[in-house]
């Protein structure tokens, strides 16, 4: 209950006034009677009015105080709190991405999004019931459908589970419309940042949690392998307002750091730091980078993991009827791990045993290259005809010179690289299909694109890149054979037992990260049973090649039976997440988008009531007097 005028309690120092009324000495005259007797009566109310004296009668002050106390409780205006009505449904979206888990006074945010869902649900009621969902669940993403029982709505928040998965709302706000079918209906998003919120039919209205964090993280990890030496880059960076210096440590799998560094980080920046082990003996070894004793908001990216794997046998073969000393010599020296086989056009036939398959320039024996069974990466290299993956798409042979004039920097393979301004003489002008992605284009066109189709991946030079008459783009040096290399590494990258589903930027490097689905050719064996071992030890039977629970950060193993067929590392490395950013909105729960208060409880009045009961006790008192 609470009391709209509260300034009438200080009226309760009437109460002892009137208490004291009660004790206060009579005053009366003196007289000299010749005898006492007939004044008996009159000596004992005498008696009783000594003050601070036994009262003889308690009835009466306790009626009268009891009167007055509940008068003053009428004037300051009791009142009610009723859930309100809302003349729809009600959708409430609990973000429980990884900044979520973020402290706040000692809680964690998804913990003091938990409490504004359950005070909401007590002071509301929707006549089409109530819906509770998370970002980060299973699809359609419902946690309780909709309800009225309470009850049922405050265990289905209750039991929202934490993840390490960066934040993704377009996914669940298409599911979550698609239950908002009229206009009184609500949609209710609590988190920590509104930055990424998707475009809506519906309405939105927003309960901000969380203040300004700090934290320090890492953003960037990779492993790449040269010779015999593992070289580990990591970067790190700092929220904080000051600048800190950070201790980090790299450590084998069970074991303590093999190496320590220690940088200094100005605020706002990312510092980049170095790590280089020997290989001999550490392979599929997991190895974990963490900062050492960092005191921050934030801990899920003070740590990142990965598997040291070997470097396996890696099969390229080249079909091709003219001889190409300098584009034979160039993939040989991508490794020593490399092994080139050439064969003419008409020796060709899948055997699916290479890793990648190069068509240069003719591609009759590729025309049935889809039907037949295999998972080698396919690059085409001035086809200047119709593809086999693109049926029925007009080409045209542009006989002008172009030059470059765009390239796609946000690719893996693009990055640090730069053909900017290259001529080409002679090129092949096509419309991409809808899983093209062009990384090269002129004025005519893309030079370059690749993609995925038929589970297999494609890269198409629309040029004769490594004819010296056509174009000097084999000659522009280093650029185009880092170019190389890194379309390799994009093409074997596909064809490793677990890839991602998704695009992501250290692709080439197969650094995995929290959210991303992952496909894994899993053994053919009979009567399989697969299952995934996560971070926690709790294990899940893998029943299809797509594994979909990488929400946690951490090594993952996978068992085939009681044998260890393959390990992988998950990480968080999203600055953005990390960043731990705060809404920069009004913190108002109450506020809706129509500006209808639907979410504040009903105050009712209950003065009257007190009103009542004060005069029913004057009443009694009256009539207690009047009978004494």
């Amino acid at each position: 209950m609470n009391f709209l005028n509260p300034a009438a309690f200080y009226l309760l120092g009437i109460i002892p006034i009137v208490i004291a009324l009660h004790f206060l000495k009579l005053r009366r005259q003196r007289y000299v009677v010749p005898s006492i007797m007939l004044w008996r009566t009159s000596a004992e109310d005498q008696k009783a009015n000594v003050p601070f004296q036994r009262l003889r009668n308690l009835l009466l002050p306790i009626l009268q105080s009891l009167f007055l106390l509940v008068i003053i409780v009428s004037v300051a205006r009791p009142a009610l709190q009723i859930p309100g009505i809302v003349h729809g449904k009600i959708i409430f979206i609990v973000d429980n991405s990884a900044s979520m888990l973020s402290k706040e006074m000692g809680e964690t945010r998804l913990a003091l999004a938990k409490q504004e869902v359950l005070k909401h649900i007590n002071q509301v009621s929707a006549s089409g019931g109530m819906m509770i969902m998370a970002t980060h669940a299973p699809k359609p993403y419902i946690q309780q459908a909709f309800t009225t029982d309470k009850d049922k709505l405050q265990h289905a928040v209750q039991n929202i589970a934490p993840t390490h998965a960066a934040g993704e709302l377009t996914s669940v706000f298409d599911h979550a419309t698609r239950y908002a079918d009229s206009p009184q209906d609500q949609i209710f998003f609590i988190s920590d940042s509104y930055e990424i919120l998707p475009v809506t039919s519906v309405p939105i209205s927003k309960i901000a949690i969380g203040g300004k964090a700090e934290n320090i993280g890492i953003v960037q990890f990779s492993i790449e392998r040269i010779a015999n030496q593992y070289t580990i880059l990591a970067g790190i960076q700092n929220w904080t307002g000051i600048e800190r210096e950070i201790n980090i440590a790299l450590a084998l799998e069970g074991g303590a750091a093999i190496d320590e560094k220690t940088l200094v980080i100005p605020t706002g920046e990312v510092k980049s730091v170095l790590f280089f082990i020997n290989a001999e003996r550490l392979d599929n070894v997991a190895i974990s980078l963490h900062l050492v004793d960092v005191a921050d908001d934030f801990e899920l990216d003070d740590r990142a993991w990965a598997i040291l794997t070997p470097i396996k046998r890696f099969q390229i073969l080249l079909v091709s009827d003219r001889d190409q000393p300098l584009l034979i010599e160039l993939l040989r020296s991508y490794g020593d791990h490399v092994e080139l086989q050439k064969v003419s056009t008409d020796e060709y036939h899948s055997t699916g045993d290479a890793d990648i398959v190069i068509f240069d320039g003719g591609i009759s024996s590729a025309q049935h290259l889809l039907n037949v069974p295999g998972t080698e990466s396919i690059i085409f290299i001035n086809p200047r005809r119709e593809l086999p993956l693109m049926a029925e798409t007009s080409v045209e042979i542009v006989t002008t010179p172009v030059s470059v004039i765009k390239e796609d920097k946000t690719h893996p393979i693009m990055q640090d690289v730069s053909i900017m301004g290259l001529q080409v003489k002679e090129s092949v002008r096509r419309e991409l299909p809808i899983w093209g992605n062009s990384l090269i284009e002129s004025e005519k066109g893309s030079l370059v694109w690749l993609g995925t189709e038929a589970n297999r991946q494609f890269m198409v030079f629309e040029f004769d890149a490594f004819n010296p008459r056509i174009s000097s783009f084999f000659t522009t040096i280093p650029d185009v054979p880092i170019f190389m290399y890194r379309c390799l590494a994009w093409l074997k990258a596909g064809n490793v037992p677990i890839k991602s589903l998704t695009v992501q930027t250290d692709r080439t490097r197969q650094i995995f990260r929290t959210g991303e689905h992952l496909k894994i050719d899993l053994p053919t064996v009979e009567n399989p049973n697969i299952q995934v071992k996560k971070p926690d030890g709790k294990r899940i039977a893998l029943n299809s090649e797509v594994f979909t629970e990488t929400d946690q950060i951490g090594v993952y193993s996978i068992f085939v039976g009681d044998t260890l067929f393959e390990r992988f590392a998950v990480n968080l490395l999203n600055a953005t997440e990390s960043a731990l950013s705060f809404p920069t909105i009004e913190a108002s729960p109450q506020k809706l988008v129509n500006g209808k208060n639907l979410l504040q409880p009903l105050t009712r009045e209950v003065w009257q009531w007190t009103a009542l009961f004060a005069v029913c006790l004057l009443l009694c008192e009256w009539w207690f007097y009047h009978r004494s």
